[in-house]
């Protein structure tokens, strides 16, 4: 039934993790559940940054490219 989940070993800062047990608490929620989000919002972020770095990458690309064009036809 829990085909979409994987279980993982992690090794955490133990006061760091008891912060976070207390913080959860107050809106009930369970660690994995919170990792889940961190994990979640860490893959779209570095979606997004590949997505504008990679436009970015090829505009540069195409003025390099424009360039030596410029360079042969001399």
């Amino acid at each position: 039934m829990r085909k979409n989940k994987v279980r993982v070993n992690i090794t955490v800062d133990k006061v760091l993790l008891d912060k976070a047990r207390t913080k959860l608490g107050l809106f009930g929620g369970k660690l994995s559940t919170l990792f889940n989000a961190y994990l979640s919002d860490f893959v779209s972020t570095m979606e997004k940054d590949f997505a504008s770095n990679q436009k970015e990458l090829m505009q540069k690309l195409k003025e390099l490219e424009n360039r030596i064009e410029n360079i042969e036809k001399r």
